[in-house]
């Protein structure tokens, strides 16, 4: 009781601190991101009833979320962003129990979820109208539900199907909110399947209690609830559409609609000028200007590949390992056969969160301290550093802020 009423108050600061850190200054552009009119305009013609200017940019949910922005702060560039900086909170605060579900670790688990705050592409990402802040924070919620399933032991059946149900509810919402949610919730299937067929032949006791719990919510429930529910989720999110369209909530009508959806991201063409090919992803070191100057954390990023490799040692041995180096690589592979030609570093978000979480996970290896330091209060502090010396130009400070730190090119 006393470690829950500790973790809940920890998560609370931390879901009030970074909403407080992304919103602060959120309108300070006026003008728009990236694909930031597609979703803003989509989100007007929600709240106006009117046919959506953009269908073929994503699915609905994400657009909603906009809406709900604007209907409630206006229609401005505080309205339209805030929604994505409330999720981005979110999403710190289910970086954190998901690193305490794998890790049952305090310490660790926060400093997963400090290092996702110093990430910078959580930050840039929380602070524009753009998909990614719900999609990514929905698949953490996806991550923390099944996790939670497989991990937290004398509970009740009837709470790990819950769980389960609430982790496909998650993953179905962020394929609402961009369709590559589809990679994550496949991982998370196939780490199921696994469990269920070495559950009688395995001889590595974590593994074999994962097998038990998810044992316990049977292989129905287990299909139901990653396969069933997230389907049904997805399909709730265009009730709204239709509804404000005037048009009847029928299968056919959903369908139209993704076929449309999918037509256009393949011959898509994008902006070569600001492309970049997935496999560069990892090693950018320039930020984009135009998003805002991002790129990721140089000390996440780069410590976060050195901690996979790290982790790739207990690959199969260890579900924490296991697990993040599938979301990694499965979130960036995909950008290898996905049909889509236009590539934008903004996409490998989601690898660059769990190259974060990879950290503390490593960090089980070695001893606590080294000459007396803390490497995880060194992780966090080399990370800050970084972070301070990125914020001027995140952040989009005016003249002399911008360049207190230095100008960037």
């Amino acid at each position: 009781m006393k470690d829950s009423l500790r973790n809940a108050w920890t998560a609370a600061g931390l879901g009030l601190g970074s909403l407080l850190l992304f919103v602060q200054g959120i309108g300070r552009v006026a003008g728009m991101y990236y694909d930031e009119s597609l979703f803003v305009l989509a989100g007007k013609a929600l709240l106006a009833g009117t046919p959506n200017p953009n269908p073929e940019a994503a699915p609905p949910l994400g657009k909603q979320l906009v809406a709900v922005g604007i209907a409630i702060f206006g229609d401005n560039a505080v309205g339209w962003r805030v929604p994505g900086a409330v999720f981005g909170a979110l999403t710190v605060v289910g970086v954190f129990f998901l690193a305490y579900l794998l890790l049952k670790s305090y310490s660790l688990a926060l400093t997963a979820a400090l290092l996702a705050v110093l990430n910078n592409f959580l930050y840039v990402m929380s602070r524009v109208a753009m998909m990614d802040s719900f999609f990514v924070a929905f698949l953490i919620w996806g991550l923390v539900g099944f996790c939670a399933a497989i991990e937290l032991e004398a509970i009740s059946t009837f709470k790990r199907r819950g769980l389960l149900v609430f982790s496909g509810a998650m993953f179905g919402f962020a394929c609402a909110c961009k369709w590559n949610g589809v990679d994550t919730l496949g991982i998370v299937i196939a780490v199921a399947a696994v469990l269920f067929l070495i559950s009688l032949r395995t001889w590595n006791p974590e593994f074999a209690r994962h097998a038990e719990n998810l044992d316990q919510a049977g292989p129905f429930w287990t299909a139901f609830a990653l396969l069933v529910v997230p389907a049904l989720a997805y399909l709730i999110t265009y009730g709204p559409l239709l509804h404000s369209l005037h048009r009847p909530y029928r299968l056919g009508e959903i369908v139209a609609m993704n076929k449309y959806i999918w037509e256009y991201h393949r011959h898509v063409t994008g902006n070569p000028a600001i492309t970049r090919p997935w496999y560069a992803w990892p090693f950018q070191v320039s930020p984009q200007r135009g998003l805002a100057y991002l790129v990721g954390n140089w000390f996440v990023m780069w410590a976060g590949l050195v901690a996979l490799i790290l982790c790739a040692r207990r690959f199969m041995k260890s579900l924490p390992e296991t697990l993040v180096i599938l979301l990694y690589l499965g979130n960036l592979l995909q950008w290898a056969v996905t049909p889509q030609s236009c590539l934008y570093y903004y996409y490998y978000f989601p690898s660059a969160m769990f190259a974060g979480l990879a950290i503390p996970i490593a960090l089980r290896q070695f001893p606590e301290r080294l000459y007396g330091v803390r490497l995880n209060v060194a992780c966090v502090a080399l990370a800050a550093c970084v972070f301070i010396y990125c914020f001027p130009h995140m952040a989009l400070l005016q003249a002399p802020f911008d360049c207190a730190l230095g100008c960037w090119p």
